[in-house]
């Protein structure tokens, strides 16, 4: 919506905010890493089948369960640097806008912690389900 308004004003009335395009780099930044949580929960990330798919089914399981022990570790990461970014971004605030610049990098914590959170989950969910055996396909949670 901030988009559509900073077009609105900049080619129809000649008139372009100046804190618009900020505002909306900070949902989209807020967005995508939150997306990203919910991708880890639902299995929905980038992953190639092929591989697994060729295993038999404890293998394919034991791949999957290493998948997201590799996607929790990532996630991690992502979370515990993002400490340092928030860190060095102190008490800056946004030039347009006059947002704490925090708020660039503290999506990363939150999305990190969630998608740390949500890989664990499903590591934990796999093993206790009754499909713990089954080949541990995508639609086999």
């Amino acid at each position: 919506m901030v988009t559509v308004l900073q077009v609105f004003l900049r080619f129809v009335l000649n008139s372009p905010t100046s804190w618009s395009e900020e505002v909306a780099l900070l949902c989209l930044i807020w967005f995508g890493l939150l997306a990203v949580a919910v991708g880890v929960r639902r299995h929905e990330h980038v992953a190639i089948t092929f591989l697994r798919d060729l295993l038999p089914g404890p293998l394919a399981l034991a791949l999957d369960y290493l998948a997201q022990a590799s996607m929790a570790v990532f996630m991690f990461v992502v979370m515990y640097f993002s400490r340092d970014l928030i860190t060095l971004a102190g008490v800056q605030v946004l030039p347009a806008s006059g947002l704490p610049k925090t708020l660039l990098y503290l999506p990363a914590c939150i999305g990190g912690g969630l998608g740390l959170l949500n890989a664990l989950a499903n590591i934990v969910l796999r093993s206790l389900g009754p499909e713990s055996s089954a080949t541990g396909g995508e639609d086999g949670r």
